[in-house]
C-alpha cells in the first residue's frame, strides 16, 4: 500500500512541476504541450530483440493535444519485467507517434516506471522528430498513465495525460 501511495504522490508532484515548467517555457517562446488521451491497449508477444522476460503491449490512443488538435496515435510498450523489484515496480519503455487530422506527426520515445501494485505508469518522454508542420520538432515532458478504467488481463482502456513542451 505504501508503494501505491508513493507512486501517486510522485506522479502528482511531477505533474505539478511540469505544469509550472510549461508556463515558464511558454514565456520563453517554447510551446507548452498538454494531451488528454484515451488509450486502448492489448498485450502481445514481444519481438525477438526484446530483453528476456519482458512483457509487451500495443497502445492506440486518441484525444486532443494542444497546438496539434484532435490526434490519434500508436505506441509499442515494453515492460522489462526481469528488472522489476520486490515491490513489483520496474522499468518500462514506450515508442510511437501521434498524428493529427492534417497528417502532421510527432514521434515520441519514453522511459519510465510501472508498478503492478498500482497499475500506474509514469514516463519521461522525448519528442524525437515529426513530419508535416512538426518536421524537426523536439521536446520533453511527463506522460502519466493511471490505472486503466477497464482491464480483462489481456486488453483494456484508460486515460493518459501528457504534459511538457516542444519546439522546432
Amino acid at each position: 500500500m505504501k508503494s501505491g501511495f508513493r507512486s501517486l504522490v510522485l506522479a502528482t508532484l511531477v505533474a505539478v512541476g511540469i505544469a509550472a515548467w510549461a508556463a515558464a517555457a511558454a514565456a520563453a517562446g517554447i510551446t507548452p504541450l498538454k494531451a488528454d488521451l484515451l488509450g486502448s491497449f492489448f498485450f502481445h508477444d514481444c519481438p525477438a530483440e526484446t530483453p528476456a522476460g519482458s512483457l509487451c503491449l500495443h497502445d492506440d490512443v486518441m484525444g486532443h493535444l494542444t497546438g496539434f488538435g484532435r490526434t490519434t496515435g500508436s505506441f509499442e510498450v515494453v515492460f522489462d519485467a526481469a528488472a522489476f523489484d520486490q515491490d513489483g515496480c520496474g522499468p518500462i519503455r514506450k515508442q510511437g507517434s501521434l498524428v493529427n487530422a492534417h497528417g502532421d506527426r510527432l514521434d515520441f520515445k519514453a522511459e519510465g516506471r510501472f508498478c503492478f501494485s498500482t497499475v500506474v505508469a509514469l514516463y519521461q518522454f522525448e519528442i524525437t522528430g515529426g513530419a508535416g508542420r512538426f518536421a524537426g520538432a523536439s521536446g520533453s515532458g511527463s506522460w502519466l498513465v493511471p490505472a486503466p478504467a477497464t482491464f480483462d488481463g489481456v486488453a483494456g482502456t484508460g486515460d493518459e495525460i501528457l504534459l511538457g513542451v516542444f519546439g522546432k
